[in-house]
């Protein structure tokens, strides 16, 4: 095993600690909101996973992957609030849902490439807003719906907070182990291999067609566990939350600056985009001179997204590691 996969595994036992343990530091420093920051981050962080499994591994870019989350996130949300089913049976009931829009999306997309694929799946979320739109009396339309069961049953707001983070938290670090473990599969080496050269692939006797299914089952199915998760969370369905195409793009601009094509890389690209937006707006509450900040978070983030990709065009993980073996070659680490 070499020192920089020991490195790492210690980046990964440091980051579990630092989650498990960030809720009882921030309350001691009189932060609770950012327990509902890095709650929001864990979401997003799965989000951008399954993206990543999907478009970092297989090479099918998805413009439109909120449609696998909002998918779930309605079927979850409307039978917990029309049939006044527990979540034990809605949010599963949601998972198969986005599985199943997942297959409907993944069969005629095997005769599409490149930027063909990429605007159908762009198109999706905005067909399906309309839809939300069209029933608006059995969705909520536009201002959705509210008085979902919650995932917490915690009195009092702190206690439901933390107890959310955790759930949240949980569900983060199965999606990260699990992808890990595919990644590192067979499965994944295949969805690699289709990335890279897919006519190779074929030569080489592989049904493609199937692994690029199953990259959408799994893809789908995280999402929609996310998706299922998420409205329970906010205890509402709002269709701005689940079902836009700026989600899509934050998860995007999450795995792309951490790093596609490595599960890690867009956890931590999560964390980067959530925790520096609200520590810009908190750096913009310290001083009139620094107003500007919270007006232009998106802006700055769009200005260092392009800077990663100008000079680490794998993204912000691979580049460290890179760095890391630059500065720790295997000779010096022998010694």
């Amino acid at each position: 095993m070499s020192y920089l996969r020991h490195g790492k595994y210690l980046f990964y036992a440091g980051l579990v600690v630092l989650l498990v343990l960030s809720p009882s530091l921030l309350m001691r420093v009189n932060a609770p909101h950012w327990i509902s920051v890095l709650t929001q981050a864990n979401f997003l962080a799965v989000f951008a996973m399954s993206w990543d499994i999907l478009s970092g591994y297989t090479g099918q870019i998805s413009f439109g992957h909120a449609f696998f989350i909002g998918a779930a996130g309605y079927t979850s949300a409307l039978l917990n609030f029309h049939l006044k089913l527990p979540l034990w049976l809605s949010i599963p009931a949601g998972v198969i849902a986005a599985v199943l829009m997942g297959l409907f999306v993944a069969v005629p997309a095997l005769r599409l490439r490149g930027p063909y694929f990429s605007l159908m799946t762009l198109i999706l979320p905005i067909v399906a807003m309309k839809f939300v739109l069209i029933f608006s009396n059995f969705t909520g339309g536009e201002l959705g719906q509210f008085g979902l069961t919650p995932l917490s049953r915690a009195r009092g707001f702190l206690a439901h907070q933390r107890v959310n983070y955790f759930y949240s938290l949980g569900l983060m670090l199965l999606t990260a182990v699990v992808l890990l473990l595919i990644a590192r599969s067979k499965v994944g080496k295949v969805f690699e291999a289709i990335r890279e050269n897919e006519e190779a692939v074929e030569a080489a006797g592989i049904n493609t067609a199937k692994y690029k299914i199953l990259s959408f089952i799994i893809s789908s199915l995280i999402a929609g566990l996310g998706g299922a998760l998420y409205v329970h969370y906010w205890e509402s369905l709002i269709p701005s939350t689940i079902l836009t195409l700026t989600l899509s793009v934050q998860l995007i601009v999450a795995a792309v600056a951490g790093g596609m094509g490595t599960i890690s890389g867009p956890l931590v690209g999560a964390y980067l985009l959530v925790g520096g937006q609200e520590w810009f707006k908190e750096l913009a509450a310290l001083s009139p001179s620094l107003g500007f900040l919270e007006k232009w978070n998106v802006l700055i983030f769009l200005v260092i997204l392009i800077l990663l990709i100008f000079f680490a065009r794998r993204g912000l993980l691979p580049a460290l590691y890179s760095l890391w073996a630059r500065v720790c070659p295997p000779a010096r680490r022998a010694k």
